[in-house]
């Protein structure tokens, strides 16, 4: 949900914009890697949780890892249709040493969406769309039509 509210407040008419910011961080983190990602689903909340590993310099064996995770708030339009509001985001299960346990003790959360009215006056809302559903698996499109498919564990 976090690049989707990103891509979201773009808007179509910055669209190359916020692709060229997520070059850019690609970029940027092209010496992390993605683990696992999982996603938890309620009536009225959706969690994401990506384990990262990243690459403190290229070339210098340091990797900092942890799981990114997002709360974003759930409104089921239609049974297909989503809309996704992010609410916070935070880091858990980090191995930088004393940050691991303030991040974890603490329950530290960046409030995304807070952040979002403040500057903008407005939270952005993203669209999913699923295109296939059954107990195993589901396909889902954002609104640039790029397709994630999640297999339940």
């Amino acid at each position: 949900p976090f690049f989707l509210s990103l891509r979201a407040l773009a808007g179509d008419e910055n669209k190359a914009i916020a692709e060229n910011g997520f070059d850019l961080h690609e970029k940027a983190t092209s010496t992390g890697q993605i683990g696992r990602v999982r996603q938890t689903i309620t009536d009225d909340e959706l969690i994401s949780e990506v384990d990262i590993s990243v690459g403190v310099l290229p070339g210098i064996p340091v990797r900092v890892k942890g799981t990114v995770v997002t709360t974003a708030m759930l409104e089921v339009i239609l049974p297909e249709e989503w809309d996704v509001s992010v609410k916070g985001t935070s880091v858990k299960n980090s191995n930088v040493p004393i940050f691991d346990q303030i991040l974890d003790d603490m329950d530290l959360e960046l409030p995304v969406g807070s952040v979002y009215e403040q500057v903008t006056g407005k939270n952005p809302t993203s669209v999913l769309r699923t295109f296939y559903v059954d107990e195993s698996i589901r396909i889902t499109r954002d609104q640039d039509e790029n397709f994630y498919v999640w297999t339940r564990m």
